[in-house]
Order: C-alpha cells, then sequence, then structure tokens
C-alpha cells in the first residue's frame, strides 16, 4: 500500500486543506485530544524538545508544545501535501515529509543518535502495519511518548472492515487490554494512563452535533426523519450512561509513557 498517496488524497485531509472553514472544527477537535494528553504530564516534569510522529498539519503538536512551554517544535508526516500546509500555517516549526526512520537518517548527528525529550503518538498506532515493532524504534530516540490511540472495539464498529481499505486507513482496532499489553511489550513504563469519550466533552460535541447535522439535512425525507430519531436516541443515551456509551460508541486511551532505551 503506498500510504503516503493514501493521505495525500484522503478525503478528511484534502477538505482540510481545500477549505479553510474546516479549519477551526479540526482545531476544537485537536484541543479535545490536547487537554487530555497534557492532563498526564506530572507537574514538574519539563521538556526542551518535543517530536511528532504522524503531525498532519501540525495544530496538535504546536497546541500541545505551547501548553507545556516547548520552544523547540518538530512534524514528520508521510503526506507531503499535509506537510506543505503545516509549514505555511507554523513557519517557525521544523517538519518533514516521509517515516520516522527516513528523519532520523538525514540527522546531521547521525542514525540513532538524535534524542527528544518527548514524541507525541496521536492517532497514529493504528495506522501502522508493524505497531509493536514501531512503538519499539520510538523508544531510541526519546525519553517519554504520550500517546493517544482509538479504543475501537465496539458494538457500532463489529462490521467495520479494518485494513487497507479503510476509508480512514485504520488497520486495525484495540480495547483497553490491547493497548496496556502492546505499550509493555513494547518495553515502555506507563507512568500514567486513563480512558476519555469525546462524546462527554462539550467543545468536541458541538462540532459533531453540528457536522451529523449538516449530514441529515442532505438525506431524502424517510432517511432524515430515521436518523433524527437514531441521533435523539444516541443524545439519550450519553445522558444516563457513559459505561453503555463506551461499550456502544467506543472511547480512547491516552497514555504517558517512559522510555527504557538508554
Amino acid at each position: 500500500m503506498d500510504f503516503a498517496s493514501f493521505y495525500d488524497k484522503q478525503p478528511d485531509y484534502v477538505s482540510f486543506r481545500n477549505d479553510p472553514s474546516r479549519r477551526r472544527d479540526y482545531e476544537i477537535l485537536s484541543d479535545w485530544k490536547v487537554r487530555k494528553l497534557v492532563q498526564l504530564v506530572p507537574e514538574g516534569l519539563r521538556f526542551d524538545n518535543v517530536l511528532e510522529v504522524g503531525c498532519a498539519f501540525g495544530v496538535l503538536l504546536n497546541n500541545i508544545a505551547g501548553r507545556l512551554g516547548i520552544k523547540d517544535r518538530t512534524g514528520v508526516d508521510i503526506s507531503a501535501k499535509n506537510i506543505e500546509v503545516a509549514r505555511d500555517l507554523f513557519p517557525e516549526c521544523t517538519f518533514f515529509a516521509g517515516t520516522l526512520e527516513e528523519f532520523i537518517s538525514k540527522q546531521p548527528d547521525g542514525p540513532g543518535k538524535k534524542r527528544f525529550d518527548l514524541v507525541v503518538l496521536s492517532d497514529i498506532i493504528e495506522h501502522l502495519p508493524d505497531d509493536l515493532g514501531f512503538l519499539k524504534t520510538v523508544q531510541n530516540y526519546c525519553s517519554f511518548v504520550l500517546l493517544n490511540l482509538p479504543l475501537e472495539k465496539s458494538l457500532s464498529t463489529r462490521n467495520r472492515n479494518y485494513g487497507e481499505e479503510d476509508p480512514s486507513g485504520h488497520l486495525r482496532c484495540y480495547d483497553n487490554d490491547d493497548a496496556v499489553r502492546l505499550v509493555t511489550e513494547a518495553g515502555y513504563t506507563i507512568v500514567k494512563d486513563y480512558t476519555s469519550t469525546a462524546f462527554f466533552d462539550e467543545q468536541f460535541y458541538g462540532v459533531y452535533k453540528k457536522n451529523r447535522d449538516a449530514r441529515i439535512g442532505k438525506k431524502t425525507l424517510p432517511k432524515k426523519a430515521f436518523w433524527t430519531l437514531f441521533y435523539f436516541l444516541q443524545d439519550k443515551l450519553k445522558s444516563v450512561s457513559r459505561g453503555l456509551t463506551d461499550k456502544i460508541y467506543g472511547t480512547n486511551y491516552f497514555a504517558l509513557l517512559k522510555s527504557q532505551s538508554p
């Protein structure tokens, strides 16, 4: 699979690049993840530099770095078109189009010598052919990792065809046990972790509901009636049971990991 081409053409990324009005929504959706990731960092832990792998447009990277007071910011993404936008939005940052291995190999110090205080991995592990191997590789270049991993083993995704045909590029899905097992097998120490669901964040849910209502408005009358009722029940469930909502729609795993690599 040509992953660079896939993410160059992925509809959500294309929409962001071509429609500035979508960027505010993207910033709000990213901000929920940032707030959850930053909460993991204990008071007194400081980072001089940060690298995000799979940085897309650099929005999440710069939001996290701003909140943590990190000035030295680097982003890597396999999509050259996404990196073009990132450079326009954040010219003060360093961006690289390619894989992590390609980025490291081009560093002045040579392969294996460049290290970062913090590496951010947000919504990337599920896109990688070798999730465990990638996490082991990252250890060689960092002291800490901030990880966000969607937990999509849920009732709503039980028939989703994960793999190269998935429209979002998700090659596999996880639950909480899978996530903990994965990072442990990769050799990390879990400093702090928890799960959280975007549905229960007011700002995130506002963007989700706006886009949802726009989709409903384009449907025929019978389908409009069906989906209006469906989402009405979804909203009611959300207000009644957080646990059941997570089981039906999934949640997210957030973790601060300490590298054991010298």
